[in-house]
């Protein structure tokens, strides 16, 4: 299973976890715009087979600030739920 054709793909935010994100190719003609990007609210830890790893790094501003207050805000409610 090659991930439906690399829609979809994972942002390595830390050593252990990934977020899924959907990548709009025809919107990628342009130079990296914010809107090919569309984050899903999976945190996974397994990654599959043949998965493709995008380093946040890569990714445009808007979309490192909507990913950054995501996971920040999952770990804040993971660590008051224990």
């Amino acid at each position: 299973m090659a991930l439906k054709h690399q829609k979809y793909q994972y942002v390595q935010i830390s050593p252990d976890h990934f977020v899924k994100i959907r990548v709009f190719k025809s919107r990628l003609e342009e130079s990296n715009p914010p809107d090919a990007y569309l984050i899903l609210n999976r945190l996974v830890k397994k990654l599959p087979r043949k998965a493709k790893v995008i380093k946040v790094e890569d990714l445009p501003v808007e979309i490192r600030d909507k990913l950054g207050t995501k996971t920040e805000e999952k770990t804040e409610t993971k660590k008051e739920q224990k």
